[in-house]
């Protein structure tokens, strides 16, 4: 990310959050720990962005040292930092059979909180939907 990019988006997050949870290394440690799981959907929302996104989520090839690579989740790349909160759905939806019951796939929340638990501390949140991950707030 250029630097004018970097600086751009730390000056945002000052001003939009008081707290940041998490560092670049952190961020990897949770994706690679998480990829047991298999996990297919999240819902992703960036500081600079004001709408969520429901899109895949990561596997390890994806991430690099700074920032998720060109993968195609969210239109990638982008950097760890963009993070606000990516949300696990304990029920994912296929986007072409949203409205189908039987399409939709479980994804095992209380795994990925057993998984959070043994590896460090993050801020998380149960919501009507999953599980929810900080990056600021």
């Amino acid at each position: 990310m250029p630097a004018r990019m970097e600086e751009h988006l730390k000056k945002l997050i000052s001003r939009k959050f008081e707290t940041s949870f998490m560092s670049n290394a952190k961020w990897r440690k949770l994706f690679i720990a998480l990829e047991p799981t298999q996990l297919k959907q999240a819902y992703w929302k960036f500081v600079d962005l004001d709408d969520e996104i429901r899109d895949a989520f990561l596997d390890e090839e994806d991430l690099m040292e700074k920032f998720v690579g060109d993968c195609g989740v969210c239109g990638g790349p982008f950097a760890y930092r963009r993070i606000e909160w990516v949300e696990i759905p304990a029920i994912g939806k296929n986007p072409q059979y949203e409205k189908v019951p039987y399409m939709n796939f479980e994804q095992d929340v209380k795994a990925v909180e057993s998984i959070l638990a043994s590896i460090g501390e993050f801020e998380i949140e149960n919501t009507e939907r999953g599980i929810r991950i900080y990056g600021h707030k």
